[in-house]
């Protein structure tokens, strides 16, 4: 019986396979749409194999490479070459972002199965690009190196402008080895994404190649691009260290109260926040930083001028520091409230206050539908009103080499919002430190933690700023401007019933403060951020070219038109 031919006909006939052995080429070629269905859904696999908590380096060199093997065959049909980029790209979600189902049933209160449907649909909604990349691949130029180039000018230029519920990068795990991630100082996340998809190209070109001299140009290109940047982000982390060394620091206790999501006794909530507080304190903190609302056991109203005693306990009952801290408030009258942080002054006065502008969906807000409407009909489900843009808090120290420090406060998944971080950053006056309040405790003991962490030390390396995490659960963290993770308190699996077994900590970061956004801005925060706009006007450009040059070479062959 016949090998089943791809259904787009049979072009691997010929004499040259039966008198010679068959080709890397021809051999991949002659899969059939089912086999190569799978080739490019292990693509997706592979990719997300990379991600942390330990994630597998080389899963970010080689994923992308068996999607372009399958779809590097002339003729593929359209509808053919969508479906097998879009197989490419659902991988990642399904392996590397499991925990969107529990979030769904820990924040919106599903059941199990509309979870599961959540993660499904999730993962084809951020697969739909690569269905896409792998459609636009067969309009671009194959041959040359502008056809080696063009596929990664298409993957950014599509990954930039898709509308992610969640935005992300398949790189992700590379925060693991920050060397990898030093580009992003430059052109942020699409250009580190754009050296890897180039980096895949050249191998799958070498792969495909006819001969061995052509083959082993492109594979030996690509066996220089890791090294290449390997050296130059181990310089570039090097040289950030020598200016970091002789600048003044600051003493920031995060704390991390091991809080659960489910309802313990408010007494014991504040006792988590205050008590590794005050030790802190006491090991020589010049400023305190909680998690955000929901850690802190009471609701604000609005406007909160003063640290009171609001319930059973201040924020400053056993320490007297700047501390910033989340709570949720609300005025008098309103439906609504808001996810606040606020810093408070050591004798207690509201110095800053900032609302969270970027809201989760449908557990934090309710997108498209009336929320009056929906809340009626379903109490359980949280509605929050969002803030009206970024905020700058400036941090009085006492006793410290400097005198004031200037904070950015994001809350939750703010920090990994590319566009949102860079509004912070372009304040006047400037940011010289990220502070992110986050509580990560919806989504149990799974990969998101470590996942969110990833993303926020892309964000300190874009704009050359520490941040500081104060994570409900963990993972609470010291990151400094290079991207490394300085210190950390791990992710803590607690529950109502394991109180004990996870009691409340906190970490002292040493934070160096020598660079401000608004006098010493990155090549990203300048004009960097513009990589991903340029590659939709590249991919745009080169797209009408192919179509045109395609036109006049099927014009030249028409008799009619001569």
């Amino acid at each position: 019986m016949p090998r089943p031919q791809f259904f787009w006909g049979e072009w691997l006939a010929g004499s040259a396979l039966i008198e010679h052995a068959p080709a890397m080429r021809d051999w991949i070629r002659s899969w059939g749409f089912g086999t190569s269905l799978l080739v490019a859904l292990s693509s997706g696999v592979i990719q997300a194999l990379g991600s942390p908590p330990d994630g597998w380096l080389l899963g970010h060199f080689l994923g992308l490479v068996p999607l372009l093997l399958v779809l590097d065959r002339p003729g593929l049909p359209a509808r053919s070459a969508f479906w097998l980029g879009l197989a490419g790209g659902l991988g990642i979600g399904l392996v590397g972002f499991p925990w969107i189902a529990e979030m769904l049933v820990r924040f919106a209160r599903v059941p199990g199965w509309v979870g599961g449907l959540g993660l499904l649909a999730f993962s084809f909604w951020q697969a739909i690009p690569y269905g896409l990349f792998g459609l636009g691949l067969g309009h671009g130029p194959r041959g040359g190196w502008l056809g080696r180039l063009w596929p990664a000018f298409l993957f950014v230029a599509l990954q930039s402008i898709w509308p992610n519920l969640f935005p992300y990068t398949a790189l992700l795990g590379l925060a693991e080895r920050p060397e990898f991630l030093q580009l992003a100082e430059v052109g942020g996340v699409p250009l580190v994404e754009w050296a890897f998809v180039f980096l895949a190209t050249l191998i799958a070109r070498g792969v495909m190649a006819q001969g061995w001299v052509a083959g082993g140009r492109d594979l030996l290109g690509a066996a220089l691009i890791p090294p290449l940047l390997f050296v130059y982000g181990t310089v570039r982390i090097e040289s950030v260290a020598a200016e970091l060394k002789d600048a003044p620091r600051i003493q920031i206790g995060v704390i991390q109260p091991n809080i659960p999501i489910a309802r313990i006794a408010t007494a014991e909530r504040m006792e988590r926040l205050t008590g590794p507080s005050a030790q802190a304190a006491a090991a020589g903190a010049e400023m305190i930083v909680w998690p955000e609302a929901g850690a802190y056991p009471y609701q604000v109203g609005r406007p909160h001028r003063q640290d009171a005693r609001v319930g059973g306990g201040r924020v400053l009952g056993r320490h007297q520091l700047p501390t910033l801290f989340g709570a949720p408030s609300r005025a008098a009258g309103e439906r609504f409230g808001y996810n606040s942080a606020y810093l408070l002054e050591p004798n207690g006065a509201v110095k800053g206050e900032y609302d969270k502008v970027h809201l989760v969906p449908f557990g934090e807000s309710i997108p498209l539908i009336d929320p009056d409407w929906v809340t009626d009909w379903i109490p359980q489900i949280s509605h929050h009103y969002a803030g009206d843009g970024p905020a700058r808090f400036v941090v009085d120290l006492k006793n410290s080499e400097i005198q004031q420090v200037a904070v950015g406060p994001l809350i939750c998944y703010e920090d990994i919002l590319p566009g949102y971080v860079r509004e912070v950053a372009e304040q006047s006056g400037g940011i010289e430190l990220f502070a992110n309040l986050t509580i990560d405790a919806w989504y149990g003991d799974s990969a998101e933690p470590w996942e969110h962490l990833a993303l926020a030390q892309i964000r300190s390396i874009e704009h050359r700023i520490p941040m500081v995490r104060s994570v409900s659960t963990g993972v609470s963290a010291f990151i400094d401007p290079t991207g490394r993770l300085v210190d950390s308190i791990p992710l803590r699996p607690v529950g109502p019933e394991s109180l004990n077994e996870f009691p409340a900590e906190w970490l002292m970061a040493e934070v160096p403060i020598l660079w401000n956004t608004a006098e010493s801005p990155t090549p990203y925060a300048r004009f960097g951020w513009l990589w991903g706009p340029l590659c939709w006007v590249i991919s745009a450009g080169v797209v009408i070219r192919s179509g045109f040059l395609r036109r006049s070479s099927d014009a030249s062959k028409d008799p009619s038109a001569h």
